[in-house]
């Protein structure tokens, strides 16, 4: 008789990240049993009740009031607002996680996140090198593989007190100095907070950034009095040897707060090195300038779309499609390089540019490719948000521009675009205070993010306020300026003034006229 064989089971699959619950389970239970992930046991059953709970298809019960009852023992009267234990203890486990895959996970075949705000963790594959971390504990006289954008090794902080007390601060400064600049996942993190095995460490940043390889070095001095703490952080560019920024904070001492001061230095100084406009990515930008943009490296091409979203124009995009579609095909597997891509045809879409005529199919292929191969790229998500509000699909933009929020939340470029997305869908309460803080992290930010503003205006007719701003800063971009000058004057009464705008949109848009309802809304 004929042997019938039962159909197995196919292996469940986490929906969004596509991988097995098995593979997921095996990563939560490597990270659990590592020596590195520095965690206390009611840290370690919270993290393995959510991962279950999501990977069970409760991620909808995963509140603060559920983890507080069902790992903390926690009563039926349970107040947030008067218990913080969720809270507290949620912050403590991101950072052993994010601890534990910069020194120990950095080739783990899957990345597991639990973003701020939420409880749901998150999970996404690893490719190998991974281009967001690099082993903290490399030695001296081994060389790391090269990430796909520059590396920054941060040194331990000198404490000019020679106080033990002052060590905990001073290495808890560090790992959130390591863990902010992870977020940024072009930057390779070389942490070098243990002392080395194989001899000190050169005091010389050229041959230092050799040994280790960092193309920067970030080191600092910590010094304290009764009253303040300061702390004196300096980049160096191991290129050349010589310092490219420096900057100080001062604090007052608090032990209640000293965590909270360590986490608000440490954003400060990130923002300020590694964002999208700041020191390396400007001093990069610029010796990339001298090659054609074909010839540019996938982080250079990258480097360059920041470039033209800080004032687009049709030089500056041509230059672009050109530096990405030469990336895209020397590494196709890379989300970001199909994200920017996305970008550039929402914008060719927003600015009616001729030639173009499926702009905004192509922008929704583009970064909905950009997120499905890097879930976990937060320019994938935010340009994903993008691509989904010029479609007017609202619960994609909502979902995309908070999963992006939470991947970087102090990123000032993405906090400033999505501050933007939400004014002009009219949700200014919601938008103008993620500009405040995106101009305030970082001044070098995009001119058109004064929209918002000029938008905010125009909603309580204050047509003089808006005039004024657009004037100063020029946040629209092509024809749109001339549109925008001629309506507020227009509204003030200067039909003289409005009226060499008017018959330049004329010249340069012929068909806005007719088209002007399309084309606004």
């Amino acid at each position: 008789m004929a042997k019938i064989e039962t159909a197995k089971k196919a292996p469940e699959k986490d929906p969004r990240s596509g991988l097995s619950h098995d593979a997921i389970r095996q990563q939560l239970d490597r990270i659990l049993t590592h020596r590195e992930f520095q965690a206390t046991d009611k840290m370690r059953n919270f993290l393995r009740f959510v991962v279950e709970e999501k990977l069970a298809g409760r991620a909808h019960r995963l509140k603060g009031y559920t983890i507080a009852t069902r790992v903390f023992a926690r009563g039926e009267d349970f107040d947030a607002a008067q218990d913080p234990i969720v809270r507290i203890q949620a912050g403590r486990l991101r950072r052993a996680l994010e601890r534990y895959y910069l020194v120990a996970g950095g080739r783990d075949p899957i990345f597991i996140d639990i973003p701020k705000g939420r409880y749901i963790p998150y999970f996404s594959p690893q490719t190998a090198p991974d281009r967001r971390r690099s082993d903290a504990s490399t030695g001296p006289g081994e060389r790391l593989i090269a990430p796909i954008g520059p590396s920054v090794a941060i040194m331990p902080l000198v404490n000019l007190n020679d106080d033990p007390e002052q060590r905990f601060f001073t290495v808890g400064l560090v790992e959130d100095l390591a863990t902010e600049l992870s977020r940024f996942q072009d930057i390779a993190v070389i942490s070098c907070q243990r002392k080395p095995t194989t001899g000190a460490l050169p005091a010389d940043p050229v041959e230092l950034g050799r040994i280790i390889g960092a193309r920067f070095i970030l080191q600092g001095t910590v010094r304290r009095d009764p009253q303040t703490v300061k702390v004196v952080m300096q980049l160096i560019d191991a290129a050349t040897g010589k310092q490219v920024w420096a900057d100080a904070h001062s604090h007052p001492i608090n032990a209640s707060c000293l965590i909270e001061t360590q986490e608000r230095i440490a954003q400060s100084v990130v923002a300020a090195i590694a964002s999208e406009y700041g020191i390396i990515a400007r001093r990069l930008s610029a010796e990339s300038r001298k090659k054609r943009p074909a010839e540019l490296e996938t982080y250079e091409a990258l480097l360059r779309y920041y470039n033209h979203q800080t004032a687009p124009t049709p030089e500056s995009a041509a230059v672009c499609f050109t530096a990405l579609q030469a990336a895209a095909g020397r590494e196709p597997e890379y989300g970001p390089v199909w994200s920017a891509l996305a970008t550039l045809y929402c914008q060719m879409y927003t600015f009616d540019v001729p030639g173009f005529d499926h702009a905004l199919e192509t922008a929704l292929e583009y970064s909905r490719k950009g997120v499905f191969l890097e879930p976990g790229s937060q320019l994938g998500r935010m340009i994903l948000a993008y691509a989904s509000y010029l479609a007017e699909d609202d619960d994609s933009f909502r979902d995309e521009a908070e999963t992006a929020l939470n991947l970087n939340p102090n990123s000032p470029y993405t906090v400033g675009a999505i501050g933007y997305f939400h004014v002009m869908r009219g949700e200014i309460d919601r938008g103008l205070p993620l500009l405040d803080r995106a101009i305030a992290m970082n001044p070098c930010h995009p001119a058109w993010f004064q929209a918002g503003y000029v938008i905010d205006h125009l909603c309580a007719s204050d047509y003089e306020r808006a005039l004024a701003d657009t004037l100063k800063h020029h946040p629209f971009m092509s024809f749109w300026d001339d549109v925008a000058l001629a309506g507020m004057l227009s509204k003030l009464g200067r039909v003289d003034e409005a009226k060499p705008h008017v018959e330049r949109l004329t010249k340069e848009k012929p068909d806005f006229v007719p088209r002007a309802h399309e084309l606004l809304r």
